[in-house]
This record gives C-alpha cells, sequence and structure tokens, in this order.
C-alpha cells in the first residue's frame, strides 16, 4: 500500500526511481514467464521491504524477491553489478519484511526461499533488458 504522500508522478521521479520501477516491472514479467504467480508488490513494514512476493507455482514455495536494476550505456560494464548491491542489511530488512508478511497471512508453516532479480538496461531501451535472477539468492538468516 502507498501513502498519498508516497506517490510520485512521472514529472518528480529521479531517473534512480524510473529505473528501479521499470526494474520491477521486468522482474515481475520474467518471473510470471518462468512459473511464478505474484502475490504482493512493494510490500513495506517499519522494519523493512519487499519489491516483490510470488508463490512458484511448481513447488509452491512463497518467493520474496530483491529487485536490483542498473541502466548503462552502450558498450557499458557494470563496475559493479546490481545483484552485488544486496548487502547484510538489506538481507536483515528483507527477512524481517518477510517474516511479518507471513505471520500477517497465517503462512509461517509455507515452504520460503529469498531471491534477487538483476535488471540491467542498456540507454534508455527498456524493452528487452538483461536478467539474471538468483533464486535461493540467502536464506533466513541472510547468508
Amino acid at each position: 500500500m502507498r501513502w498519498p504522500w508516497q506517490v510520485k508522478d512521472a514529472a518528480t521521479r529521479t531517473p534512480a526511481q524510473a529505473t528501479g520501477e521499470a526494474g520491477e516491472r521486468a522482474a515481475e514479467r520474467y518471473l510470471k514467464k518462468h512459473g511464478h504467480r505474484v502475490l504482493a508488490r512493494n510490500v513495506a513494514f517499519r522494519q523493512g521491504e519487499v519489491d516483490l512476493v510470488t508463490l512458484e507455482k511448481r513447488t509452491r514455495t512463497v518467493c520474496f524477491v530483491e529487485v536490483r536494476s542498473r541502466t548503462l550505456e552502450e558498450g557499458q560494464a557494470a563496475a559493479i553489478r546490481p545483484e552485488e548491491t544486496v548487502g547484510r542489511a538489506k538481507r536483515r530488512r528483507v527477512i524481517s519484511a518477510a517474516k511479518t508478511f507471513l505471520v500477517q497471512h497465517g503462512a509461517l508453516e509455507r515452504a520460503v526461499r529469498f531471491d534477487v532479480v538483476a535488471v540491467e538496461f542498456c540507454g534508455n531501451d527498456r524493452r528487452r533488458p538483461q536478467i539474471r535472477h538468483y533464486a535461493g539468492a540467502f536464506d533466513a538468516t541472510g547468508r
């Protein structure tokens, strides 16, 4: 849920926010194509936030997905890949938000996984991003 003061129109978004939103949409399309059903988007609690919550249909696993996006210029290589920016503090916040989500939805007995999806755009072309999905990128202890 977004509060009215959190909603930003296209004119007030920074380029990084626009890239992040495009990355989340691209990750969502990718995951749906690969057998996931989206349960929630941008789940935020006091202790943390999760970009996507999905259900992997084949295994019935609830996946908490952190999406990291970058825009690269034509022919440019990333100094740091997007997936490398998910540090210990971010993992802890995702895990805390996931626990709260599971409690609120009475799903503590479900199998859970923490995934990272890296999305790289080339310039302003948002149609064909490079996407890398790391299923089980970290566990509930943050490792």
